[in-house]
C-alpha cells in the first residue's frame, strides 16, 4: 500500500475510534514500526492526529464535560485567585525553575511570582502570554507541539519531549476533578500525558485545587495523591476530603 492510502486509513481509524495504538497500526498494514513512526510524524505536522506516547489521537478528541477555557478560568475565581497568590508567595525562591500547568488556576500565579532569576516552564499559551509581561525578572521556556483550541495549551509528542529533557524544582498543578481513590484527574489523554511528565521530573509537586473540584471525576487520573507534597485550597472544602488526604502524607492548606 503506498504511503497516502495508508496514511488515509491512518486518519479514518483515529477518527473513528478516538485514538489507535502502534501495535494496531503494525498489525493492521505489516509494515516497520519506523514506517508507522513516519506516517505519524507526517500526519501531526498537518494538523490531521496528534501523536502521543505508544500512538495516536485524534484533533480536539474530548469530554464532553470539558469547558472554553475562558468560561473555566470566571468560574469560582476568588477563590483560584487567593490559592495562586498563596502559592507564589509561600512555594517559589529566588533562581527556582519550574512547571506551570495551563489550569486556569495556575495560570493566576503569574502576578504574584516576585522573585529574581526564576525560570517558568509551561506548555499554557495563556500562561506563556500573561509571564511574557515579567520578563524583567523571569526566564519563560515554552514548548511546541499541537495547540489545543479548547485548553489552548500545547499536547502532543513534541510537548512530551520538551518536558521529558527538563529537571525542575517544582511542578504546579491543577485537574478538573480529584478524588481520594483517583487522584487529580483530566478529561483529555493527551493533556494527562504532559502533567504525568511534569510531576515525574520535578522534585516537588504542589496541586492547587478549588474546593469544587473534590469528590469530582473526570476521564482519567494525572497524580495519584501519594504523589502530591502539597495541596492548596479553600475553606470550602470538605473536612471529611481534607482529613483523607492528610492521612496519604500529603502536606495540605486550606486557605479562610
Amino acid at each position: 500500500m503506498i504511503a497516502e492510502k495508508r496514511r488515509a486509513k491512518i486518519i479514518e481509524l483515529v477518527n473513528q475510534q478516538g485514538s489507535a495504538s502502534i501495535e494496531e497500526l503494525l498489525e493492521l498494514f505489516d509494515v516497520s514500526r519506523m514506517t508507522i513512526w513516519r506516517d505519524l510524524k507526517e500526519l501531526e505536522i498537518k494538523g490531521q492526529i496528534i501523536r502521543a506516547h505508544g500512538g495516536a489521537l485524534k484533533v480536539d478528541q474530548g469530554n464532553d464535560k470539558e469547558e472554553e477555557f475562558d468560561r473555566r478560568r470566571k468560574e469560582n475565581l476568588t477563590e483560584k485567585r487567593l490559592i495562586a497568590k498563596y502559592a507564589a508567595k509561600n512555594y517559589v525562591k529566588d533562581s527556582d525553575i519550574i512547571f506551570l500547568d495551563g489550569g486556569s488556576t495556575v495560570l493566576e500565579m503569574i502576578p504574584h511570582l516576585k522573585q529574581e532569576n526564576l525560570t517558568l516552564l509551561s506548555n499554557g499559551l495563556n500562561t506563556l502570554f500573561l509571564a511574557s509581561k515579567f520578563l524583567s525578572h523571569m526566564n519563560v521556556i515554552g514548548c511546541g507541539g499541537i495547540l489545543r483550541k479548547t485548553s489552548f495549551t500545547f499536547v502532543g509528542h513534541e510537548a512530551e519531549q520538551f518536558f521529558s529533557h527538563y529537571k525542575v524544582d517544582t511542578a504546579f498543578i491543577s485537574g478538573t476533578g480529584v478524588t481520594l481513590e483517583d487522584g487529580i484527574m483530566d478529561p483529555h489523554p493527551i493533556e494527562m500525558e504532559i502533567k504525568k511528565i511534569m510531576c515525574k521530573n520535578a522534585k516537588t509537586v504542589i496541586a492547587l485545587i478549588d474546593s469544587s473540584k473534590f469528590d469530582k471525576r473526570s476521564l482519567s487520573t494525572c497524580v495519584k495523591i501519594e504523589e502530591i507534597n502539597f495541596l492548596i485550597t479553600d475553606k470550602k472544602a470538605s473536612k471529611k476530603v481534607i482529613d483523607a488526604i492528610k492521612s496519604k502524607g500529603v502536606d495540605v492548606t486550606v486557605l479562610e
